[in-house]
């Protein structure tokens, strides 16, 4: 009975994302695909009708879905004033004398803000990677991959992320002893999007494009100075997170980087006052912000509908045999990464669960390894989810599409989860616990 129900529900999971990626091959806008999955959901999962505008309404009274708004509108509005002030494109010419690797450039911007533990952060970087394959031959979909891939190299092995920070709390162990056992997957998920994304490509000669920069090779200083936002965005995120909860406790650390970023507006545009020709407004009210904001609706809106159906509840009802308890690791959290887009999600639906399962079983004494491997897999499940924040702004801000960063995606994406497979292997060879 309790398998039957669990089959059931991955049916229904299976049918909606059928329906969301079918949607987006029909070119289907994002926003009406991820609505549509939500209905689905809904329906098969007996949520009454005359409930779906509560669940609508709820949504917009959120707090986390509310300061997330805030954080995409003012990253959108920081990269609107560096694109119309030119701070992007003097910090990669000038990045240019001085790091010479073209590859290493690409790179350079999305693994840094993949520190800054923030939804939608990739898109703080799209603009820098825009100017840095200015004149390399790379499409689209290919600079939007590399942004996103390497956004997310850090996940699993950065204790400032607070999905990493809620899994140490529920396993009840100290951030130092998880990053022991996830500490590899980080140069291991470095390494597999090197191999399939950057080996290949085709760099550009020596430029002598005017960028802007008078006279000879600028100093690295001078360079640097165009990375002031980007350094305020780092720093002010650190020192309002620790001034909040030492402070203000009760405030959530997010609203930390909605003021780092908000300084770094105004930096910015104290910066490049000279070169703005833009006026403001048309800088703040853009047709892409509107577009993204509608987007992040619909999203939370398929999470809110995701929680009330209680299906990730029930999948967790697989047994407690030796095998169920190790599927039970691999499938919960993939599937959870895939709903929730997002480390916090998938860790805070599926552990407990995962967890409650493991106290029952003789496996119990293999709990690092299963851990590792649930990390992994729900790592894996939000990289591919299309309702990932990041994956969504990415796309959109380089005028691809969803499913054909999914498809470029697979062999990447399988890669890592046999990398993590081996790596979780090894732990439980080895002998390692929590």
């Amino acid at each position: 009975m309790e398998f039957s129900e669990s089959a059931l529900a991955a049916g229904k999971l299976i049918l909606a994302f059928s329906a969301i990626l079918i949607l987006l091959r029909l070119r289907v806008q994002l926003w009406l695909a991820v609505a549509a999955g939500a209905a689905i959901v809904a329906l098969t999962c007996g949520i009454p009708v005359a409930d779906w505008p509560g669940l609508l309404f709820s949504v917009l009274t959120r707090q986390d879905f509310l300061i997330l708004c805030l954080m995409i509108f003012l990253i959108l509005l920081l990269s609107s004033v560096q694109e119309a002030t030119g701070q992007s494109r003097l910090l990669v010419a000038g990045l240019e004398e001085h790091l010479r690797s073209p590859r290493l450039r690409l790179v350079l911007f999305p693994a840094l803000i993949g520190l800054l533990p923030m939804p939608g952060g990739a898109l703080f970087s799209c603009p820098m990677i825009k100017a840095a394959a200015e004149d390399m031959d790379i499409s689209e979909r290919k600079k939007a991959l590399i942004n996103y891939w390497f956004r997310h190299i850090w996940e699993l092995a950065w204790p400032l992320y607070p999905g990493y920070v809620l899994a140490c709390s529920l396993l009840g162990i100290p951030l130092s002893r998880l990053w022991q056992l996830t500490f590899p997957l980080a140069p291991m998920a470095f390494a597999i999007g090197w191999f399939f994304l950057m080996r290949d490509l085709k760099m550009p000669p020596a430029s002598g494009r005017d960028d802007g920069i008078p006279g000879d090779k600028p100093s690295l200083g001078a360079v640097l100075l165009h990375a002031l936002p980007i350094a305020v965005t780092l720093a002010g995120a650190v020192f309002f997170t620790l001034i909040f909860s030492a402070f203000f406790p009760g405030v959530p650390s997010q609203l930390g980087f909605s003021l780092a970023l908000l300084c770094a507006v105004g930096t910015s545009l104290w910066q490049g006052r000279k070169r703005r020709r833009k006026p403001l407004s048309s800088l703040i009210f853009t047709p892409n912000t509107r577009k993204i904001l509608i987007l992040l609706y619909c999203i939370f809106v398929f999470k809110e509908i995701i929680s009330a159906s209680g299906l990730v509840g029930s999948l967790g009802h697989m047994g407690t045999s030796d095998l169920a308890v190790v599927l039970s690791f691999a499938l919960l959290p993939l599937v959870g990464g895939m709903l929730t887009g997002i480390m916090v999600g998938f860790i805070g639906i599926t552990f407990p669960i995962l967890l409650g399962v493991l106290r029952n079983s003789p496996m119990q004494e293999y709990a690092a390894p299963l851990v590792v491997l649930g990390l992994v897999a729900g790592n894996i499940g939000q990289l591919i989810s299309p309702v990932h924040v990041c994956l969504v702004v990415t796309s959109e801000y380089f005028s691809t599409t969803v499913t054909g960063m999914l498809r470029t995606l697979l062999i990447p994406v399988l890669t890592l989860f046999a990398g993590g497979m081996l790596w979780a292997l090894a732990v439980f060879l080895v002998g390692l616990k929590l």
